[in-house]
């Protein structure tokens, strides 16, 4: 299983069919737009050569969860399951939107190290 599918499983673990990869999935129209969690790559860069070819490369998953209000529960359950998954992850900002949702930004970084 790929990293990408295991971060999707681990926060659709905390919101259930409101997790999606690079935009949001939820209609403006519906009555409960909130809470959701966006998710996506956000670089890959070399931090390594050796003998000119990439030996390090670190890679930056975003994940952003927005609230109706500020709801420390589910921050609390989001921030948990990361950690009890082993991924260390920092809380980047966080922001209150027009119309007061609240939006908070994590950031994972995972480095590939590549043995030849």
């Amino acid at each position: 299983m790929s990293f990408i599918e295991q971060l999707f499983q681990i926060l659709d673990g905390v919101l259930p069919n409101r997790v999606s990869y690079g935009t949001n999935i939820v209609d403006a129209n519906e009555l409960h737009v909130y809470p959701f969690i966006v998710y996506q790559e956000i670089s890959d860069r070399v931090q390594t050569y050796a003998d000119n070819k990439s030996a390090v490369r670190i890679i930056t998953y975003q994940i952003t969860l927005v609230t109706e209000s500020k709801t420390p529960i589910i921050e609390e359950q989001l921030e948990s399951a990361l950690y009890q998954s082993g991924l260390n992850y920092q809380m980047i900002t966080e922001y209150v939107n027009d119309d007061n949702s609240v939006t908070r930004v994590y950031e994972i970084k995972q480095e590939e190290i590549k043995y030849e």
